[in-house]
């Protein structure tokens, strides 16, 4: 019987660590894409916490050149309105017809029911919005 009652509470404590993590890294936060103006982008948020985002990145275009630096025309947007600015880009180097990165930013703060994704003038396109729920 002792055994049966420590099993039992080794199982409800791995249970709750899973499930916990389980709410940290939804599965809803889906890839989003446009295509406008000659240039393709698809973008996939990577969640490392509640408040912590990465973006992949990838752009595509047969139009012109993809020399734009995306810290510089990309900012997150949650749920209070609140405006971040990227911390760092990892990836393909301004230039070419196709990159591919990961669009970093420090701490939000606090945790969000939506994030929205804004990237100014890629090809001639003022803005173009990727909207997600975080948290439903």
């Amino acid at each position: 019987m002792k055994y049966l009652i420590i099993i039992l509470a080794l199982i409800a404590v791995l249970s709750f660590f899973w499930l916990k993590q389980e709410a940290i890294t939804p599965t809803n936060l889906e890839t989003k894409t446009t295509s406008e103006g000659g240039v393709t982008i698809a973008v996939t948020p990577q969640m490392l916490d509640e408040t912590k985002f990465r973006f992949r990145i990838t752009l595509d275009t047969h139009a012109g050149e993809l020399d734009t630096d995306l810290t510089q025309v990309s900012t997150l947007i949650d749920d209070q309105g609140r405006i971040y600015k990227p911390t760092g880009w990892e990836g393909d180097p301004p230039g070419g017809h196709h990159r591919e990165g990961v669009l970093a930013f420090g701490p939000i703060a606090s945790v969000s029911q939506t994030l929205q994704l804004t990237i100014r003038q890629i090809e001639g396109v003022p803005e173009r919005q990727f909207v997600w729920i975080t948290n439903p």
